[in-house]
């Protein structure tokens, strides 16, 4: 059978491509943080302070290694969960034109078999 629907097949796979490229920034993303949090502590220390809030309190508990931490955490249940529905996406578009191709054999097969069988040839006529 001809392959069909290349439009569909290339959405497909740039679906599947952009999800292991989110799944690999996102991996490098995280240990971004995590390294930037156990070697840049004193920045992570200082923003709140001089952003959001001026006087120490909670804020300068996520500073550190577990405000890193917490962080490379939630980025990677956001990226990855982005990464495994941009991949499923593009499965999806596979599976939608594989159950076109299986619909499309079967009713050939259905088809070929509902032709009727040619008539076997007439039995001979007895002799008078």
């Amino acid at each position: 059978m001809e392959k069909r629907y290349t439009a569909l097949r290339v959405i497909g796979t740039m679906y599947k491509v952009l999800g292991v490229i989110v799944a690999i920034l996102t991996i490098l993303a995280v240990l971004g943080v995590i390294g930037s949090s156990i070697m840049g502590r004193v920045f992570l220390d200082r923003f709140p302070r001089e952003f959001v809030a001026p006087r120490p309190g909670m804020w300068h508990f996520f500073g550190g290694i577990f405000g890193g931490l917490i962080t490379a955490f939630f980025m990677l249940l956001y990226g990855g969960g982005l990464a495994v529905t941009l991949y499923a996406f593009g499965e999806a578009v596979y599976l939608v034109i594989a159950i076109e191709e299986n619909t499309r054999a079967t009713v050939t097969l259905l088809r070929e078999q509902r032709r009727p069988a040619p008539s076997p040839s007439p039995p001979p006529e007895p002799d008078k």
